[in-house]
C-alpha cells in the first residue's frame, strides 16, 4: 500500500481542522526528536496519515543521526510510500545536502521504490555515480533506468557536460564503475534521443 503525505493547503473541515494538523504536526515532530525510540517509531508511522512536504527536512535529520534497525525501516517504509508530488524538490533538497551523505544511498533506494517523479533531476542523480563508489553508481542507474517521462532538455544537457568530463579523466576511475557509467551513457543518449522527436512531432 501506497501513502501520500497531506498537503499544507489541504482544508477539509476548515480553519479549526488545519490548526488540528498543525498541532498534530508539531506534538509528532517533538516526539521524533526525543530520545525514545518507541515515540520516535510511532511518529514515523503517524506521519504516513498527518505528514506534509514541510516534514521531510526534520524526517532525514533525524535519520541521519541514527536510528534503530526497525525505526530505519519504519522510515525507509514512509519514504518508500510517498506520491505526493509536493514532496519531491524536498526530498531532493536532502538529496543534495551534503550533510546527509551517509544516508544518501538509502535515500536513492527510497526514490526508486516510490511512485515519484525524479527525471527533472537526472543530472544530479549522475554526478552521485560519477562521485561515488560502485554501489553508488549501480543505485544510481537503478534509479534512472525507470524514468518513464521525458527528461527536461537542461538536465540532459548537463548530464552529457558530466559525462564527457568523467570519460575524459583519470581519477577515480575502475572498470567495473565504468560499465556502469557507460550504460547511464547511454541512457542519457536516448533520454536525448526521445527529447528531439518530441520535439519534432511537436512542430
Amino acid at each position: 500500500m501506497f501513502y501520500t503525505f497531506a498537503r499544507k493547503s489541504d482544508n477539509v473541515s476548515g480553519n479549526s481542522k488545519s490548526k488540528q494538523q498543525q498541532l498534530k504536526v508539531a506534538q509528532l515532530l517533538t516526539d521524533l526528536r526525543s530520545a525514545d525510540e518507541l515515540k520516535i517509531g510511532a511518529a514515523i508511522k503517524s506521519f504516513h496519515v498527518y505528514g506534509d512536504e514541510s516534514v521531510i527536512a526534520p524526517l532525514v535529520e533525524v535519520w541521519r543521526g541514527g536510528l534503530s534497525n526497525d525505526n530505519t525501516a519504519a522510515m525507509m517504509e514512509l519514504f518508500e510510500g510517498l506520491k505526493d508530488s509536493s514532496t519531491v524538490e524536498p526530498l531532493m533538497d536532502a538529496f543534495r545536502d551534503e550533510a546527509n551523505a551517509p544516508i544518501k544511498r538509502q535515500l536513492l533506494s527510497a526514490f526508486w521504490n516510490s511512485k515519484l517523479d525524479f527525471s527533472a533531476y537526472l543530472s544530479d542523480f549522475v554526478l552521485f555515480a560519477i562521485d561515488g563508489d560502485f554501489l553508488d553508481a549501480f543505485e544510481a542507474i537503478t534509479l534512472i533506468e525507470q524514468f518513464e517521462t521525458l527528461v527536461p532538455e537542461s538536465a540532459i544537457m548537463e548530464s552529457q557536460l558530466l559525462l564527457k568530463e568523467y570519460f575524459g579523466g583519470t581519477d577515480k576511475r575502475n572498470e567495473q564503475k565504468d560499465t556502469i557509467m557507460g550504460d547511464i551513457a547511454l541512457m542519457v543518449k536516448q533520454f536525448d534521443a526521445e527529447s528531439d522527436s518530441e520535439d519534432l512531432y511537436l512542430d
